[in-house]
């Protein structure tokens, strides 16, 4: 009986299963044949305004909807086709005959599909897909067309990449794009006295309409563009009202800058300075988007006279923070006409990026304008200043003058920043030799675009914002949703134990000894807890971790109680101020330090205290009255013996878990009384000279000539210690004595600095290069029928002839790798005339994942390491004879798997089979990826001959061992790749930095925190099948043997 229940059950569970399977299928094929949208909100529902434009049909309307089939939709898009099908036919039972719409998957007519979709400006778009627990990409079709009937062709109108975000809001968007009318942008200004000539310029494109944003903190919706300069108020209501108006798709520009300067003539007749703060106003404006303007000021050799108030009268004045930018320091890609004229900057203050922030705003940036190469800094003058004041003591990278933040969201508005508001004041904005009326004009063009104003005349329900709460409504509202619902769980027990057996107001005996024993385990608990804590075992500790990475190391407490006389200040920010990860690392610090036995005072500072210890704050992430904030804290220790002193200027929850590192680091620069200098030579990326003559040079225009990409790189070296000198390729001169020279994807022709270079590691010096070979670039192209094509743009890469002296060469090819990686990268759309940038998710072998399973565990670099991707790498190789003749000792660090093949490139578009692992032979074994070098190496002299041009001589050198490390790709330590989620790309440079300063004791001290989760290689798909039928069926088939013993052990009862 009991054998034909389950076999009951168990058919009638399968029956279940099969329906719900059976059910679900026919509403895949046949779509809800019932739904109500009470709200009126459901994507298919047609808007009182599309109705009324379907009726006012002038000639009728077609509609085309080009989208894959859904079994090659992504699973997060396969909703997609369904939801614009039955707007469509919503649309074909309002119009009748007025309106007909179709759906063409252009994959299945292959060529031709993809050719009648291309001549309808329809292009392909690229989104990520899971694919057997791998990552992979997949190409779709997902746009719409409208064409009105006896019109051009070129009048059609197109919504491209439609996606899940586009699908709420489909319906107005197509009423707005069947509007008869041409939308006019319209302005709004908000700026203090002295921009009277602005609307003057802005009127010749729409209507102009002058707010005061600071006094209001609010923004017309009606306008299509601000214009904000100089904000002189910035509270949280200013922020919000900001906010909504970008999320309402309108465009912003904001103008600014943390100082101004005054000018006055002495009795000489100099004109003399002074700077003046404006306040934290433009701070707090740009800090929720990511941005931090810096209180430098910053000169350049491009600089102009300007027109400016000197003693109550306009004057022509020449200082050189008069920047004056030109167009081939403006990468205007983005907008819809390229830079053209010059533009003013006084005294600006350079825009820093932080990309992470920049992401969690919900923003891509781009720089839009720089400083030229030559440019320099110093700290902001307290006093009056003049020419002679202004010497180029600290030549800097390009610093950002012009930064575009593009949404994440299609349909919010852009955001652009420039880093002083002079190119619009009076006088300079109509000034001769510039071109500041061009550029307004050019904005103009570019935020007015017909397709953006559509946009954002599109009516979107967007959910209110909810009031602020008091600090007692905070309270109610947590009490409530944490503790109300098991208060009612507790009452509701109470209830049925006092209903099932009553209150028992006498307890029974074994509660009563329950009590006693609660009594005596109590209070012995918290004895023992306060033993632990605030009492004699206070200093006991369990580390857990294998590696021992709670526990400070042996050598550094042993150091640091050998160092006689040493002292140490804890210098924080108030107790209210620091956020928890900040206290750990501090609380930490102070562990350590007292272990060792060294004296450490901690001390409160604020912005007037901090200036006398000439320490920074950095800006955290803190949560104040339940919303995360930014601020800028204070957190630095210093280590002092007697005279000598030296600052560790960051603790915080980066720096923290290698304070035995920075400690170790801060003794060595108490000993030789200097920090470290580290050399850094980065380059500049740019285009090709092809791709500059062809879309530049030939229409009469400069190219952009590429912006300082490693600016985290050199922050986050200054956080650890180091003395960072940075070196312009254009004009470079090392500077004598470096402990260890950081070069950036050396670039055709750096012979000025491989000849230096060459003295610096022929003398004994420790050298770092990152350098590959391409770029590799998407494409589409209307005549191709928007195939995605891929060019590996050159990035002329001219280290390998030196390399080859030593018998090692970094090979000039396409790399892949079975081990890959997905990102998002910018897709070239060749649509019209005017070039597209669109963001597209990739996952090609070319963006090579190196795991742990391909480092070598033996060398501090890349001991313990996390993952890393290599963007766009390449391997290096070795001639083993040649590096025996010149005694080159060669370690590999990091290596390919097995699994590797690649494509020698000449030119032209990369094949599409070259993709296909199965197509290739694969390379001999695992490629070295990552390599260091300890050599006599060559110094080299340039000798210019007739045949190669300039040759690389050797020379006599030193006779020291020097030690050169080789990475194989650059890109992995640019501003938006080093701090990448899931890869240790930063803990790699300061291992290698580390151990090229400080030797391998030291770096592995660096190295035992990395903090990045280790991946492994990537397995074949039965593997990865096994391996998901164990985790997702190993627990319910171990529970189901259990059963099954145990069901066979009660038979075995039942019967003896």
């Amino acid at each position: 009986m009991k054998r034909l229940y389950l076999l009951q059950a168990t058919a009638a569970a399968f029956l279940l299963l099969g329906l719900v399977i059976f059910a679900g299928r026919l509403t895949q094929l046949a779509g809800p044949v019932l739904w109500v949208d009470v709200a009126g909100r459901h994507p298919a529902t047609l808007s009182t305004q599309l109705v009324q434009q379907l009726r006012q049909l002038d000639g009728g309307l077609d509609a085309t909807l080009f989208v894959s089939h859904r079994s090659r939709m992504p699973s997060h898009l396969q909703d997609v086709e369904e939801t614009t099908r039955a707007l469509l036919a919503a649309m074909a039972d309002e119009a009748g005959d007025a309106f007909s719409y179709r759906v063409i998957d252009p994959d299945r007519s292959g060529l031709a599909g993809a050719r009648y979709a291309a001549a309808r400006r329809v292009s392909p778009i690229r989104v990520r897909r899971i694919v057997d627990d791998a990552e992979s990409q997949a190409e779709i079709w997902s746009s719409l067309v409208f064409a009105r009937r006896g019109r051009r062709r070129r009048d059609d109108v197109l919504i491209q990449g439609i996606e899940n975000a586009h699908l709420p809001h489909l319906g107005s968007l197509v009423a707005a794009h069947l509007r008869a009318d041409t939308p006019q942008a319209s302005f709004a200004l908000s700026a203090p006295p002295g921009f009277e000539e602005m609307p003057r310029y802005l009127s010749q494109h729409g209507p102009v309409i002058e707010v005061n944003v600071d006094a209001t903190a609010a923004i017309p919706h009606d306008v299509d563009i601000l214009f904000w300069l100089e904000p002189g108020n910035v509270t949280p209501r200013h922020l919000a009202a900001l906010r909504r108006f970008l999320a309402s798709g309108r465009t912003v520009v904001v103008a600014g800058s943390p100082h101004r300067v005054r000018y006055r003539r002495t009795e000489s007749g100099e004109v003399r300075f002074r700077a003046e703060s404006t306040g934290g106003a433009w701070e707090r404006l740009l800090e929720p988007f990511g941005l931090r303007p810096l209180p430098d000021l910053v000169m350049d050799r491009n600089a102009a006279a300007a027109p400016v108030v000197v003693d109550g009268e306009w004057q022509q004045v020449e200082a050189p923070f008069h920047l004056r930018n030109l167009p081939a320091f403006r990468d205007f890609r983005p907008f819809r006409t390229p830079a053209r004229g010059g533009l003013s900057f006084i005294a600006p203050g350079p825009l820093q990026i932080d990309p992470q922030r920049v992401s969690a705003a919900g923003y891509e940036a781009h720089v839009a304008a720089t400083t030229t190469e030559r440019a320099w800094v110093r700290d902001l003058p307290t006093t009056d200043f003049g020419l002679a004041d202004l010497g180029t003591d600290l030549i800097a990278p390009k610093q950002n003058l012009m930064v575009l933040l593009t949404p994440q969201d299609p349909w919010a508005g852009q955001l652009l920043v420039l880093a002083a508001a002079s190119a619009f004041r009076n006088g300079i904005v109509s000034q001769a030799g510039f071109g500041h009326g061009v550029f307004l004009a050019d904005l103009a063009r570019s935020f007015a675009d017909p397709e953006r104003l559509v946009r954002q005349r599109v009516e979107r329900h967007v959910p209110p914002t909810l009031p602020a709460l008091s600090d007692s409504g905070r309270i109610g509202w947590r009490f409530l949703v944490v503790a109300f619902v098991p208060i009612l769980w507790l009452l509701a027990a109470a209830r049925r134990l006092a209903g099932d057996s009553g209150l028992r107001w006498r307890p029974s005996a074994r509660t009563q000894d329950r009590r006693l024993w609660a009594s005596i385990g109590i209070p012995l608990g918290g004895l023992v807890l306060w033993f632990v804590i605030r009492g004699p075992l206070e200093g006991i500790r369990l580390d857990a971790t294998a590696a021992g990475l709670h526990t400070a190391a042996p050598e550094v407490l042993d150091e640091l109680e050998q160092t006689g006389g040493l002292q140490a200040q804890l210098l924080l920010s108030p107790a209210s101020q620091v956020p928890a990860d900040v206290r750990d690392a501090a609380r930490r610090t102070a562990d350590l330090l007292d272990d060792a036995g060294v004296p450490l005072e901690v001390q409160r500072l604020d912005e007037d205290t901090a200036e006398a210890h000439n320490i920074s704050p950095f800006e955290v992430e803190r949560v104040r009255h339940d919303t995360s904030v930014t601020t800028r804290v204070y957190s630095a220790l210093r280590l002092t013996r007697g005279t000598a002193a030296t600052v560790i200027p960051r603790i915080d929850g980066q720096t923290g878990p290698h304070i035995d590192f920075l400690l170790a680091a801060a003794l060595r620069r108490l000993e030789r009384g200097a920090r470290p200098v580290v050399t850094v030579v980065s380059d500049l990326p740019r285009l090709s000279p092809a791709e500059a003559l062809e879309d530049y040079q030939k229409k009469g225009l400069s190219a952009p000539q590429g912006v300082d990409v490693y600016s985290r790189a050199k922050g986050l070296l200054g956080d650890y210690g180091y003395d960072v000198r940075h070196v312009s390729p254009r004009d470079p001169v090392l500077p004598a004595g470096s402990d260890a020279v950081l070069w950036f994807q050396p670039r055709r022709n750096s012979t000025p600095v491989l000849t230096q270079l060459s003295q610096h590691l022929g003398d004994g010096g420790r050298a770092i290069i990152a350098l590959q070979h391409f770029n590799i670039q998407q494409r589409q192209y209307r005549g191709t029928g928007f195939e995605t094509v891929h060019w590996p743009q050159p990035q002329f890469q001219d280290f390998d002839r030196y390399l080859r002296l030593v018998g090692v060469e970094q090979v000039r090819e396409v790399l892949f790798d079975r081990t890959r990686h997905h990102m998002e990268l910018n897709t070239q759309v060749n649509r019209t005339a005017v070039r597209e940038y669109d963001a597209q998710r990739v996952a090609l072998p070319f963006l090579i994942r190196a795991v742990g399973a391909n480092f070598a565990a033996n060398s501090p670099v890349t001991s313990g390491l996390g993952d890393l991707l290599f963007v766009w790498g390449n391997r290096f190789r070795f001639d083993q004879t040649a590096m025996q003749s010149a005694g080159v000792t060669a370690q590999v660090l990091v290596t390919t798997t097995a699994n590797a093949w690649a494509y020698d490139w000449s030119g032209g578009w990369l094949p599409e089979q070259v993709f296909d692992e199965d197509a290739n032979p694969h390379l001999d074994g695992p490629q070295a990826l990552a390599v260091a070098l300890e050599a006599r190496f060559p110094v080299v002299e340039a000798v210019r001959t007739e045949e190669a041009g300039t040759e690389l001589v050797p020379q006599d050198g030193s006779g020291d061992r020097g030690w050169l490390l080789l990475i194989g790709s650059s890109e992995m330590f640019k501003d938006g790749q080093l701090f990448s989620d899931g890869f240790a790309h930063e803990q790699l440079l300061l291992n290698a930095v580390a151990r090229a300063v400080y030797g391998p004791q030291l770096a592995a001290l660096q190295a035992r925190h990395s903090q990045a989760p280790r991946g492994f290689a990537v397995v074949d798909s039965t593997t990865r099948s096994t391996w998901r039928a164990a985790v997702i069926g190993g627990g319910p088939f171990l529970l189901g043997l259990f059963a099954t013993w145990r069901l066979r052990r009660q038979r075995r009862r039942g019967m003896a």
